[in-house]
């Protein structure tokens, strides 16, 4: 079944990609400037509000640019799903990054699978910073008991691909 909007999408995807023909690799702000055009067609269908976030960053191994964006409402994660096979076609990849909300849940979940497999007590320290510069949100964690080094590790790489990093307070 064909979505409502879906075949503006990807005449927007057409256009962006045929007005760019020849084009190498798009600049940081030419790169920005379509996916904010992205966004806005893809935003027009109801149920989730999409927010670009930080400056786009070029990963040299795809030469795609890497947009993070985060969204709330119902239909996000279909409208996500759109963003992200718009972009490619425009040399563009979207990631979603966690809100604040999102952030707290899924650092809760984070902490409680790292309890169940370690003997080590950790507490959050303070609010989540997201710091612009590295496009990372920052979380600040108290460890004692035993294990902690390898429960620190593990809290650690399942923050990574959410682009959570977790600092330990000594």
């Amino acid at each position: 079944m064909i979505k409502p909007g879906s075949c503006a999408l990807t005449a927007l995807a057409g256009v962006a990609i045929a007005s760019l023909a020849g084009a190498q690799v798009l600049r940081a702000d030419e790169a920005m400037t379509l996916a904010g055009e992205l966004v806005a067609k893809i935003e027009q269908t109801q149920g989730c509000d999409l927010s670009l976030h930080g400056a786009p960053r070029l990963d040299e191994s795809t030469n795609r640019w890497l947009v993070a964006y985060s969204g709330v409402g119902p239909a996000c994660d279909d409208l996500g799903a759109a963003l992200q096979r718009v972009g490619l076609e425009a040399e563009i990849s979207f990631y979603r990054r966690p809100n604040d909300d999102e952030l707290m849940a899924l650092i809760g979940r984070m902490r409680a699978s790292v309890r169940q497999g370690y003997a080590c007590q950790i507490a959050f320290k303070g609010e989540p910073q997201f710091d612009d510069e590295t496009d990372l949100w920052n979380v600040r964690y108290y460890a004692s008991g035993e294990q902690c080094e390898d429960a620190s590790d593990e809290l650690e790489r399942q923050g990574k691909t959410l682009r959570v990093a977790f600092r330990r307070v000594r």
